[in-house]
């Protein structure tokens, strides 16, 4: 009777079964994985944590994220691809379900984005730093170009409201300062950059880098960071293969 009593005792709620350690490590080692593929995709250790252009904008992020693909083609074609993307020049080259989300869930439009490029445009392929690039219907959100080498890398910036866009005046030059400052003194807004890098590779490949950066008000803000953060994987790394395709079939412009 001793002996069964002590088993049943072993047994008692004071104790985790095998099956619930199982599955807390089991729910440890997937939250691990959504982490991890929510930050990186595609890249070495050493693509992830070594610096990129454009980091020193925001020094210490709350959150980052770095992407990567390897293009069987020069820089240089890659590089005009990435030239001529915003709305309403050649697109992102997301997917079109991305930007129908964007358009009816930040933007509030029911019309769908334009269908991104799929041949070079000759009158975006000049970008320079300074530029305000377009993101939505209106200028209802916006990047600016913080940093621009070609073909090496493009680095934008942007502060807008974490929900819903932020038109500005186009025609008013101070306008874009004039929201960010209203957005910050409002203390609900994302501050984040968006750097697109190349390196060259043997054999006339070219790896693309792709590397969010960002700061946030309020801090409740951060419980969107994983997910946000995964639906980047899915869409980002869309993205990249859109453009990787398009340079690797598509001629560049001046070729005979």
């Amino acid at each position: 009777m001793g002996g069964v009593a002590a088993h049943e005792a072993g047994q008692g709620p004071g104790r985790l079964s095998a099956a619930a350690i199982g599955s807390m490590v089991v729910g440890w080692l997937l939250g691990a994985a959504a982490r991890r593929v929510s930050t990186r995709t595609g890249v070495s250790d050493a693509e992830a944590y070594g610096s990129l252009p454009g980091d020193d904008l925001i020094a210490h992020p709350m959150a980052e994220w770095t992407r990567g693909i390897t293009v069987s083609t020069s820089a240089e074609r890659v590089w005009q691809w990435l030239a001529q993307m915003g709305y309403g020049r050649g697109g992102w080259y997301t997917p079109q379900w991305v930007d129908l989300l964007a358009n009816r869930w930040v933007f509030g439009h029911r019309t769908p984005f334009p269908r991104s490029a799929n041949r070079l445009l000759p009158e975006y392929q000049h970008i320079a730093a300074g530029d305000i690039i377009c993101d939505g219907p209106d200028y209802a959100s916006y990047f600016r170009v913080a940093r621009v080498e070609p073909p090496r890398y493009l680095v934008y910036r942007s502060i807008r409201h974490p929900r819903s866009g932020s038109p500005i005046d186009i025609n008013d030059p101070e306008s874009p300062s004039k929201i960010e400052k209203r957005l910050r003194d409002s203390g609900t807004y994302v501050d984040f950059t968006w750097a697109l890098v190349l390196h060259d590779l043997p054999r006339r490949r070219t790896r693309l880098l792709v590397r969010t950066r960002a700061i946030y008000s309020p801090q409740a803000v951060r419980l969107l960071a994983l997910p946000l953060g995964l639906f980047d994987a899915t869409y980002g790394v869309a993205m990249l293969r859109a453009i990787a395709r398009r340079a690797e079939t598509i001629g560049p412009l001046g070729a005979s």
